[in-house]
């Protein structure tokens, strides 16, 4: 049971205290007779208060104290609950009374509203409630006095606590005692490793939970020089959670910096193995758990296509992780710090801001608690953090004498001491704040204002009447707080996230207890266990199809307060979709919520119910389909957050908006089809944030009304400007008042014709000079002739991002060079400028550096652009990294020099920019698109440059000869749409991409100089000339993956030995290609460890006829063949056969044929036992007896066979076959004791196979306990029912997805019996004509997630929505489309 104390209940009741000091709200007790009942209610709140402080470890060993302060707690919600709903009609029947003259003189009214029956049992109902929680504080009242608590000094309140000093670094870690573990790991890391049959090699950290793991990855992770030996670098908390597409898809993300929609884990492993191709990469997998070696096989399998050298680092508490993963070589085990190393933890954060030796006193007991931390630095950071506030020694010694040192099993649960002592210390108001973080997930990542805005809806950050701090910046003191004391801790993939440590975690959960609740932690422990009725915040994982049965734990709970899915801010890409009971049935239940978040689902209507959470103070529905709020919102007189981004299909927001007086965050960014705002929008007073303000037309909503938001803060944007007729409007926005705005966009109407006047936006924007305090700032679709002067004054000497965009008319830019802090500028669409002049740096009489801190600096679409003047007395972008100039068609002059610090130049589209590059030291990455190859031709030499993309070069005839020569470092090297290379006479060191090259006819013109020895990666591709490849291509020993695609002239290969290290070979769509490299048969079976080849891909090439005569390599696993029409014979290798057992070590893992009409038989003898998929599709002369090609120890997991009739039967032996696909194989006759062995099958999809008799009853589906998915299609043409016995035979009840197509005559799915699949998710049934009905009367299962009813009319008539005879049985499943159309969108 969790531990209550002070926890809750000091900073409850001093909210309670606050709410009963509302004048409003005794006004409205005295008019219901309650006020007795409030008066009872302080009186007894008081007594208990003062004794509070004795309780918080006197709970540990009195039960009978813990159940007190149980109930109390759970009265204290109730209460507040009560009072809330009092002051709610208050308020209600104040804005009521002001929408109406005579609401407070009519005494007839009054009189009527008085007498109403309404009104009366209004009333009762009141007292009621008020006399409920008078009789429940008095019999807590009374218990209390049989519990021997004394009455001690209170805590500090919130009102006298203070946020200590703080820094932007105090949460950056100091690190102690690990220099000569990170050296250790980052030699291993570096050191060259022998020849393997892999690129990869794993190092593991081992040690116990809070010893320092994490950090010491994190230290060698981001190590400059770990930095520059990888290319790649991606970072993975895995936890004890262990999903692999998670995994999978969060490195994806991270190594192409690009989010991904992919869903299916395939694809995504795909996509991996692609960005990872050739590439010498860095992983981090954190805190593993899993050993389970299966699973580590499955997600390693991208990692083999890195580039040599390739690392992973795993973290894990667990030897036997380390050893299933292969890294017992590397084990790194640590150790627990040293008493010395810890003490300077704990001094680094108690002491951070004052002198030791004037503490003497506190040092020595300081020492004492160090030797209680054990040598867990994770200990002496959340100690260190909490007394670095304290300077009595009292309350340091409170801490080394507290009893929490000695507690042991259920009492502490797995917490450390030293980290519950850091909780029992905190003020009052933080324990609330902290363990209302136990509603997330392990390693769930939050941003910092996402937690306060849920904070301030559940009441706990409190603000005094003398605090005059606004709650948001309240809630960042708090925050900060906690970060600095180890609580919270940055992300280590994402700087702008944060998280807490898996132990910091469980003690959320343990003194949370019973009234957080995070769903699928809970599930995943017991499926069957008991919810507490006590529950007060929830929060779960939004799936993409989450059906209404997910949640019925909460039908029983009745005081729920957060209702929260997760991720809060969620993609906006990847749709997910809820069950419409969800809103209408659920959540109008839970009608004390404060909080509901929404987002990400595919929702397109809220109920009108949803204006009867009158407690609500959040609610969250950003990325939906919603395409409008109903009034009833506006009943919600609490509400503080409305967040409403990326509802791209919403058109207007309510028009009564005003009735919000407590809105303070109104998100309505990303919204395209909203084009206007109510004008009550101008009566939001207490707004913080506001992402768009609109202005209306015809003085609809206008702009001056921002005058009325004094208070706004972080980012605003201002659209709709050509509808300000009055200058003065737009003074009077008094927008250079508004000193918390960091960020202001500027936007005009995208069409910019005659009506628009040049002269008034010039005074428009001149009037929207916003605070000195601005960090960024945007102007986009501004029609006037001239930027403001304020844009450039220095006195703006914070900000750092400045972006202009399609400022059409605007014929010079502003002088923006005297900023200070500017990092980032961004210049697009600027048609009227010609010049960029000395004035853009910021005059010509200035002598000091120009942009000194700019780090981007960006030009596009700048159609009349000619001169970029520099100054040569003037210093100028002295620390620019990245410079990108684009579709300037009219630049000719050079850029300016020098640039010291520029790593990455981008020059697209300016084919009169024909001056040869200036000098780069820097340079790193250069990325020229369809320009003049003078910028190349003699200008190209910093010796750091990296990676050269070169797109579409007119004059670029040939790489000439040695200027690789002079890029010693360079890596890269792609060449694309460069009409008129003929000939490479260089390359990259270890990737040279070649595409859409047609002249090129060889990649060298000198025999002698070849391309470089070091090169990993080559891809030439759309070279409709290239003839031949080099004969020095035996040279190329570190060659990798060789990439060859639309070479139509293409005939051979050299005749060379085949390529030692080539693990990937790849050709497509080469027409004349007749044969390939014969060593690659016969070199391979002289000596096999020379051999690396893993992967074979021929495809789309008709001349080619046989393989080389030999078998294939031993270490192949993967064959694809395909779209080669005239193939007659496949290579020896492919099948095992029993006359040379020295030539039967093959590795094949995968087969795949697909459409080599010429191919008539395999080679004779067996597949071999490690074959674990076989995929042969419209091959129709091929000869398939599968019955004698598998031996009994076979491998095979799927089988896949398409169009083929001589398929007849299977073989007996596929025991471990998991995927059975087969379609148009028209002899096939499936028998049912070979689907009777079929017992590890998953998936089973029969289509279009017309031969088969055997009726669908009889093919004992229901002994495969382990299929999951089952497809059958255009069989059985005169069916009319599956079965004609009376009573149904039954699918595995394991089916999670189930596709009926194309039965003609069928009527009936009763012989199915669909209600009994308790496991079906997915329902298809296409093309059934005359199929009346499909469901039972007893419905389908609560976990069908997703219907597709597609040419079934008469389905579809009866599932139409709202007036189908079976829509109520199908109106709860999160996703149902008809004909292809998302139903609840109609």
């Amino acid at each position: 049971m969790e531990v209550v104390g002070e926890a809750f209940l000091s900073a409850a009741i001093g909210l309670l205290f606050e709410k009963l000091a509302s004048s409003d709200l005794w006004r409205f007790a005295k008019k219901m007779w309650v006020h007795t009942d409030l008066k009872t209610w302080e009186k007894e709140l008081s007594n208990i208060r003062r004794e509070l402080n004795d309780v918080e470890e006197k709970q540990i060993a009195d039960q009978s104290v813990k159940e007190w302060l149980s109930d109390l707690r759970d009265l204290a919600y109730d209460m507040e609950d009560v009072l809330d709903e009092f002051a709610y009609d208050a308020l209600g029947q104040q804005l009521k009374a002001a929408e109406s003259d005579q609401a407070s003189t009519s005494q007839v009214r009054k009189l009527i509203s008085i007498c109403s029956l309404t009104e009366i049992r209004r009333r009762a109902n009141v007292r009621s409630k008020a006399k409920e929680i008078t009789c429940r504080l008095e019999e807590i009242s009374a218990r209390k006095s049989e519990l021997g608590l004394e009455k001690m000094a209170a805590a500090a309140t919130t009102s006298a606590w203070q946020s200590s000093t703080t820094t932007s670094m105090a949460y950056e870690p100091w690190v102690f005692g690990r220099d000569g573990d990170k050296r250790m790991i980052t030699e291993t890391l570096l050191r060259e490793e022998e020849p393997t049959e892999t690129n990869l090699s794993v190092i593991s950290i081992v040690g116990m939970g809070g010893v320092g793991k994490t950090t010491l990855a994190q230290m060698v992770y981001n190590d400059e020089e770990t930095a520059k030996n990888f290319s790649l670098k991606a970072w993975v908390c895995v936890s004890n959670q262990y999903d692999m597409a998670r995994i999978t898809k969060t490195i994806l993300e991270t190594v192409t910096s690009h989010s991904s929609n992919l869903q299916d884990f395939n694809q995504i492993q795909r996509a991996l193995s692609e960005a990872l191709r050739g590439k010498r990469f860095l992983i981090v997998l954190d805190d593993l758990w899993n050993e389970d070696y299966g699973d580590w096989h499955c997600l390693r399998s991208p990692f083999w296509a890195g580039g040599k050298g390739s690392k992973i680092i795993v973290t894990t508490r667990s030897k036997g992780v380390a050893t299933m993963m292969g890294g017992e070589k590397n084990l790194y085990e640590l150790k627990h710090l040293s008493y010395e190393d810890c003490w300077l933890v704990f001094e680094k954060h108690a002491f951070e801001n004052r002198s030791i030796n004037l503490h003497p006193s506190l040092v020595l007991i300081g020492k004492k608690i160090v030797e209680k931390c054990a040598g867990l630095p994770l200990a002496a950071k959340a100690l260190g953090g909490l007394l670095r506030t304290k300077l009595e020694e009292e309350e340091w010694e409170n801490i080394l004498n507290s009893k929490v040192w000695n507690l042991q099993g259920e009492k502490c649960g797995s917490i450390i001491p030293a980290l519950r002592l850091s909780y029992n210390h905190l003020p009052s108001h933080l324990k609330r704040c902290f363990a209302y973080c136990a509603i997330f997930p392990k390693n769930y990542e939050f941003m910092e204002k996402e937690l306060i805005l849920l904070w301030m809806a559940e009441g706990l950050i409190q603000c005094s009447q003398d605090n005059k701090q606004e709650m948001e910046d309240l809630g960042h003191d708090y925050f900060r707080e906690m970060l600095s004391m180890s609580f919270f801790q940055p992300s280590n993939r994402n700087i702008s996230r944060f998280v807490m440590h898996d132990f910091i975690h469980d003690l959320a959960q343990f003194v949370a207890g019973e009234i957080c609740f995070h769903l699928e932690d809970r599930l995943g422990i017991d499926l069957q266990c008991s919810i507490s009725e006590k529950i007060r915040y929830s929060s779960f994982i939004r799936c993409y199809f989450d059906v209404f049965n997910k949640f019925e734990f909460f039908h029983k709970v009745g005081h729920l307060r957060t209702f929260i899915a997760l991720p809060v801010c969620s993609s906006p890409f990847v749709p997910h979709y809820l069950s419409n009971k969800m809103l209408h049935e659920l959540v109008p239940k839970l009608v004390t919520l404060r909080v509901l978040a929404l987002s990400g689902y595919s929702i397109s209507e809220i109920p009108n119910s949803i204006g009867d959470l009158k407690h609500l103070r959040y609610l969250n529905l950003s990325n939906t389909k919603i395409k409008l709020l109903p009034e009833s919102v506006c009943d919600l007189y609490f509400l503080q957050t409305l967040l409403l981004s990326g509802c791209k299909n919403l058109t207007r927001l309510p028009i009564t908006i005003g009735n919000l007086i407590n809105l303070r965050h109104l998100d309505v960014s990303d919204t395209g089809r909203l084009e206007e705002m109510p004008t009550q929008v101008g009566k939001l007073k207490s707004l913080q944030v506001l992402s768009n303000f609109m202005v209306g037309k015809n003085n609809n909503l206008e702009i001056k009304e921002l005058r009325n938001m004094p208070h706004l803060q972080g980012e605003l944007c201002i659209s709709n400007l050509e509808n300000v007729m009055n200058i003065q409007d737009a003074k009077n926005a008094n927008l250079h008042l508004k000193h918390k705005l960091e960020s202001l966009t500027i936007i005009w109407s995208a069409k910019l014709d005659d009506s628009r006047n040049k002269m008034h936006e010039i005074d428009v924007l001149n009037s929207l000079q916003p605070h000195l305090n601005l960090k960024k700032l945007s102007i986009m679709e501004y029609g006037g002739l001239k930027l403001p002067c304020w844009m450039g004054n220095s006195s703006f000497c914070k900000i750092v991002d400045v972006t202009l965009i399609n400022c059409r008319k605007c014929i010079s830019l502003p002088c923006l060079g005297q900023l200070p802090l500017l990092k980032n500028l961004r210049i697009e669409g600027m048609d009227e400028v010609k010049k960029v002049g000395v004035e853009f740096l910021g005059g010509p009489s200035l002598s000091i550096k120009a942009f000194p801190s700019l780090e981007s600096l960006s030009f596009v679409n700048m159609p009349e652009w000619v001169n970029w003047e520099h100054s040569s007395s003037l210093e100028s972008y002295p620390h620019v990294q990245q410079l990108t100039i684009r579709n300037c068609p009219q630049l000719i002059e050079k850029l300016p020099t020098p640039l010291p610090s520029l790593i990455k130049l981008n020059i697209w589209k300016c084919p009169q920019l024909g001056i040869p590059l200036p000098s780069l030291p820097s340079l790193r990455e250069l990325d020229l698109q369809e320009c003049n190859d003078l910028l190349v031709r003699s200008g190209i030499d910093p010796i750091s440059l990296t990676r050269f993309t070169s797109y579409g070069i007119s004059g670029f005839n040939r790489l000439h000869q040695g200027l690789m020569a002079f890029l010693p470092a360079l890596e890269v090297l792609r060449i694309s749409e460069c009409g008129e290379l003929t000939y490479l006479s260089d390359g990259s060191k270890n990737l040279l991409e070649i595409m859409d090259c047609p002249q090129l006819v060889s990649l060298e013109d000198d025999e002698e100089q070849g391309l470089p020895h070091s090169l990993q990666y080559l891809e030439i591709g759309k070279c409709d000339n290239l003839e031949k490849l080099p004969n020095g291509f035996q040279n190329l020993t570190s060659l990798e993956e060789l990439s060859i695609w639309a070479c139509p002239k293409l005939v051979s290969f050299p005749e060379i030995d085949f390529l030692s290290m080539l693990r990937r070979l790849i050709i497509r769509d080469c027409e004349d290609l007749k044969s390939l490299p014969d060593g690659m048969m016969k070199n391979c079976n002289k000596n096999s460890s020379l051999c690396l080849l893993e992967y074979l891909e021929i495809s789309f090439c008709p001349s080619l006829r046989c393989f080389p005569e030999g078998e294939l390599p031993t270490t192949l696993k993967e064959l694809h063949i395909c779209y080669c029409k005239n193939l007659e014979s496949l290579p020896d290798g492919v099948m095992k056969h029993d006359s040379s057992p020295q030539h039967n070590t093959s590795g094949l893992q995968v087969l795949q044929i697909w459409r080599c009409s010429s191919l008539k038989s395999f080679p004779r003898g067996c597949f071999p036992p490690t074959l674990k998929l076989l995929q042969i599709w419209s091959c129709s002369q091929l000869e398939l007896m599968i019955e004698k090609m598998f031996h009994n120890d076979n491998s095979l997991e799927c089988l896949d066979v398409n169009v083929n009739s001589n398929l007849k039967s299977l073989p007996d032996c596929l025991y471990n076959l998991r995927r059975l696909q087969i379609k148009r194989c028209m002899n096939l006759k499936p028998l049912p004791h070979q689907m009777r062995n079929l017992t590890s099958l998953t998936s089973l999809e029969i289509a279009d196979c017309g031969n088969i008799q055997t009726p669908l009853s009889k093919w004992g589906l229901s002994r495969l306990t382990s299929l999951k998915s089952f497809s059958i299609a255009g069989i059985f043409p005169e069916v009319v029912s599956f079965s004609n016995d009376p009573d149904p035979f039954l699918l595995p009840s394991t089916l999670a997805y189930l596709s009926i197509e194309r039965f003609k005559n069928l009527e009936s799915l009763t012989s199915l019996a669909l209600h009994t699949l308790t496991s079906l998710q997915h329902l298809w049934i296409s093309g059934c004509p005359k199929l009346q009905s499909f469901l039972p009367r007893e419905g389908l299962s609560d976990t069908v997630s997703q219907l597709y009813i597609r040419d079934c009319p008469l389905l579809s008539q009866r599932c139409l929505k709202e007036k189908g005879e079976d829509w109520p049985m199908i109106s709860h499943i999160p996703y149902v489309e008809i004909d292809r159309k998302f139903i609840f969108e109609q």
